[in-house]
């Protein structure tokens, strides 16, 4: 394996396990909608990859559904912190 493919499995691998990190965090701050959603990423991402790799005539298709979810995953966890972010600066501001 080259050092390319090496490397988007360990991004990939940590993509996954940043999920189940942000369902532990939006637990703990009782966001079960969130929770949720995270949980249900991080099952669904590695679904699709062995569900890819078993059956080569679409893995194309799979894989692309897979970065597509990851990537509105990932933009909408950083627009949720983004905002949150954004909530305790006013309030800082305001006191």
């Amino acid at each position: 394996m080259r050092t390319p493919g090496i490397a988007f499995d360990v991004a990939f691998l940590a993509l996954i396990v940043n999920c189940f990190v942000f369902v532990r965090r939006f637990v703990i701050l009782r966001h079960r909608g969130w929770a949720a959603y995270c949980a249900a990423i991080g099952v669904v991402l590695p679904t699709l990859i062995v569900l890819g790799f078993a059956n080569m005539a679409i893995i194309g298709l799979l894989f692309l559904a897979a970065g597509a979810i990851a990537m509105a995953w990932l933009a909408s966890v950083a627009a949720n912190l983004m905002s949150s972010d954004m909530k305790g600066s006013r309030e800082q501001m305001s006191a």
